[in-house]
């Protein structure tokens, strides 16, 4: 079970790298989703998350931003470990 968390856990932070490479101009960045931090890293990776889809057109400019940042903050925390 070891072995398995520590595999998940480096897909996730390469995943993590890949996004932020490619979201604007950060060249690197790390966010802690687990421990006693958990909530401010899901709310930094929630708003990347909502500045990509805004940016990119992907969500509509009258969307409740602060209501959709909050719902995928939540969806990071219960989600991850």
């Amino acid at each position: 079970a070891e072995s398995y968390m520590k595999e998940a856990k480096k897909h996730i932070n390469e995943s993590m790298d890949r996004a932020y490479e490619g979201y604007g101009s950060m060249d690197e960045a790390m966010v802690q989703v687990a421990g006693s931090k958990k909530p401010a890293g899901a709310q930094v990776l929630a708003t990347v998350i909502i500045d990509y889809l805004a940016d990119n057109l992907l969500m509509p400019s009258n969307a409740n931003k602060k209501k959709i940042t909050e719902e995928i903050k939540q969806l990071i925390v219960k989600s991850t470990f």
